[in-house]
């Protein structure tokens, strides 16, 4: 179980840029109180006051591994092309043309139209909108080094740093949480985050040292 939910976290950052509400560590964390409620149970003696608490998280842990399953949202592959439709000769191009092409495509469908800016595009949606399929996208990133969720957000993380420099070059008042929504992100904590692993240092320390 351990193995296929990792396999589904790294599944999620090749095709989801903001993992906001698909992440799987809540998940863990109550799979782990879970089971560590029933090793106590079983081999522990309580008395009955005890027993009936003991029951009684359990239900609490299990209403909230109900309440994650019932709110988590639908991950779903994209449909095959159907053959006969003359875009799949497009999309069916040879493996070596790909990255090329798609490098091009990216440029001009995706950080010159700055469709990152939108906070649920999918590795999917974004294949669609440059007139390829998601194999030959995921392809491309594979070979580039980086991943989809990567890629995304490095454009939404320069496009932080522009509006900030113009935010303070323009004398407005703004928040980091207001310029990271602005830039495609829908939360404030995937982007602390992706800020730090991009930038190498926190939001907060980077902004005080360009205020110096």
């Amino acid at each position: 179980m351990v193995f296929a939910v990792r396999q589904y976290g790294r599944w999620l950052r090749d095709n989801y840029a903001d993992l906001e509400h698909k992440e799987i560590k809540v998940s863990l964390l109550v799979l782990t109180a879970f089971l560590l409620f029933l090793v106590l149970y079983a081999i522990t003696e309580y008395g009955r006051v005890a027993a009936y608490l003991m029951q009684v998280d359990t239900l609490v842990v299990i209403g909230l591994l109900l309440w994650r399953v019932e709110t988590l949202q639908v991950l779903s592959e994209s449909p095959a092309p159907q053959a006969g439709k003359a875009e799949d000769a497009q999309r069916a191009l040879p493996p070596k043309t790909v990255p090329t092409k798609i490098g091009v495509l990216l440029k001009k469908h995706c950080e010159d139209s700055q469709l990152y800016l939108q906070n649920d595009l999918t590795l999917a949606q974004l294949a669609n909108a440059i007139g390829t399929n998601r194999t030959y996208l995921s392809q491309h990133f594979a070979q580039q080094g980086i991943t989809y969720n990567a890629y995304i957000n490095g454009l939404r993380i320069h496009h932080f740093v522009h509006l900030y420099e113009k935010a303070v070059a323009d004398g407005r008042k703004f928040t980091a949480q207001q310029l990271a929504f602005e830039s495609g992100f829908h939360s404030y904590s995937t982007f602390i985050a992706t800020f730090k692993q991009s930038m190498g240092t926190t939001v907060t320390a980077w902004t005080h040292s360009k205020e110096k």
